[in-house]
């Protein structure tokens, strides 16, 4: 048999069966454990895979990779808005993905060897690969690789050099690799007995950090901290996230999460029909991205009370092309550069064109969509799926007509008016952007009408004519401060909260509130949390 038929069987069997065990020698045990009277409680974290945007900022950091290879791949699964690939096991199409990527990854890497694997004067061959094996293996894993998995490399390598020379064996050990279950799940055995949990060992600390903060795989010093036991205790995790937030890398994570707790993904392919929206442009709608992306990873990195920032602040990154979608002096050449936007028509990330294009239909907005948005993101106040009888279809464009007057039948159909009730008086604030984003003062031949109203809330309830006024009353509330919180739980942990998570979001909320409500400070605290530092253990099935 083949590595390259081997390798696959072996990533289909786990997903077929599941991953049980542990896989390695566990860093050293927090100190924490053995010395803390107090109760831990924390929920078990279901087995992730890694999504497409893991892979490949994990392949580029492995590598040098940045041919983008996960692009090939299905969508990402979803849970709790965030994608974490826990739920439906692999299809044996998925596992041909992989082991195509992996093949054309080693290729692509063959011509780096003495890069990747390089070897001293007088060094032999085998020890070079040797040092590469432990090194690289140690990376892809996130942990060191234990005999039985050395021995299986070295021999994929020996018996590939033989017959084809040094580098051909190392690009075959990296195929190999790549396909590996190791590499491609983030492995938490927790299988015990009763309701007990455990912390986790230091290498799944710098894992949970790594995929958290960069979204990619943890760096040799994460792992050296891991290997010495410096990532045992709350004080240790805080600091090492820290760090982390200081490299240039935790920009790909914060750009990972605000793609999509903003559903930014939709609109990466988005296309429109030119006779209704002629500036919807491949180079428009990949601006619109950008901005969002740029403008909220340096709201979080600048610090401050980046709630208000994110939701007022009329301050952007804009291009050329956005520039003329926003009215303002387009910057010189393609590059992004901060403007002001007129303070009476723009305020956060709500009234960036890539949002309100996200939240609208092909031919008209949605208030259906921006309300929905609005009670879900921020809010935290899930809507329930219409009833099977319902009619999911938007009233005809009527341009003698507000929307607001085209949507009047979700107000007074009794099987349209409990849910509808809560999204689109609050989507009816946003009508002075169209379906692409653009100020506009007129729908059709009639006025815009943004006057809108929420309800049903802690403290947020009131008539608001204008996203301007809504937005600003948004970034004060305290409802939206600790759904904010709820959502980067959520993203860390790759799961909705359970009881056992509230004293870890309660202390995570605290912590973030006396820092002014720098986000910065909540990624450390969740980061810190017993429910991000241990796990809980679900009772092993007798067979």
């Amino acid at each position: 048999m083949s590595p390259r038929t081997s390798v696959a069987g072996a990533v289909l069997a786990l997903a077929i069966v599941g991953c049980g065990g542990a896989t390695s020698e566990p860093a050293p045990a927090p100190e924490s454990s053995k010395t803390e009277v107090r109760e831990i409680k924390a929920a078990a974290v279901p087995l992730r895979r890694l999504t497409r945007e893991e892979y490949d900022n994990t392949v580029r950091d492995l590598l040098g990779d940045r041919t983008r290879p996960a692009a090939s791949f299905p969508p990402d699964e979803a849970v709790g808005g965030f994608e974490t690939n826990s739920l439906a096991p692999v299809s044996s199409s998925m596992v041909e993905r992989y082991m195509e990527a992996a093949e054309a990854l080693a290729t692509g890497a063959a011509s780096r060897v003495s890069e990747l694997a390089p070897c001293a004067a007088g060094d032999e061959p085998e020890d070079c690969a040797k040092r590469f094996v432990e090194a690289f293996g140690r990376r892809a894993f996130r942990r060191p690789l234990q005999d039985e998995e050395r021995a299986s490399f070295l021999a994929v390598y020996t018996e590939k050099a033989k017959k084809s020379g040094h580098a051909a064996g190392i690009q075959l050990v990296i195929q190999a690799l790549l396909q590996s279950p190791q590499f491609l799940y983030r492995l938490e055995p927790a299988v015990g007995s009763g309701s007990e949990i455990r912390p986790l060992d230091g290498y799944e600390v710098a894992t949970r950090l790594s995929y958290f903060i960069w979204a990619s795989t943890p760096d040799d010093a994460l792992l050296d901290a891991a290997a010495a036991g410096k990532l045992a205790t709350q004080a240790e995790v805080e600091e090492a996230a820290r760090r982390m937030l200081g490299d240039p890398r935790a920009v790909d994570g914060l750009r990972s999460y605000f793609r999509q707790w903003l559903g930014l993904r939709e609109l990466e392919t988005e296309t429109r029909e030119a006779s209704i929206t002629p500036a919807f442009t491949p180079a428009l709608r990949d601006a619109m991205v950008e901005e969002t992306l740029r403008f909220s990873a340096d709201a979080v990195l600048t610090g401050g009370d980046a709630v208000t920032t994110l939701l007022t602040s009329s301050k952007t990154f804009v291009n050329a092309p956005l520039a003329k979608l926003y009215g303002v002096s387009a910057p010189e050449g393609d590059t992004f550069q901060l403007v002001s936007l007129p303070p009476e028509q723009r305020a956060g990330v709500l009234t960036h064109a890539s949002v309100m294009t996200v939240l609208s239909g092909a031919e008209q907005t949605s208030p259906i969509l921006r309300g929905k948005f609005v009670r879900e993101k921020l809010l935290c106040d899930p809507i329930p799926p219409p009833p099977p009888s319902a009619v999911i279809s938007a009233p005809k464009v009527d341009p003698r007509m507000t929307t607001k007057e085209r949507f009047v039948r979700h107000r007074t159909d009794p099987s349209c008016s409990s849910c509808h009730q809560l999204m689109d008086p609050i989507g009816f604030a946003f009508e002075h952007y169209d379906m692409i984003g653009a100020w506009r003062t007129m729908d059709g031949y009639v006025p815009v009408d943004a006057v809108g109203d929420v309800y049903g809330t802690d403290d947020v309830d009131g008539a608001y004519t204008g996203a301007i006024k809504l937005t600003s009353r948004l970034a004060a509330s305290e409802q939206v401060r600790r759904c904010v919180a709820t959502h980067w739980f959520r993203y860390a942990l790759g799961r909705t909260e359970r009881d056992e998570d509230q004293a870890s979001l309660g202390a995570a909320y605290e912590s973030f509130q006396k820092a002014g409500f720098d986000l910065r400070q909540l990624i450390v605290a969740i980061a810190g949390s017993d429910a991000f530092r241990h796990t809980g253990l679900e009772e092993k099935k007798q067979p």
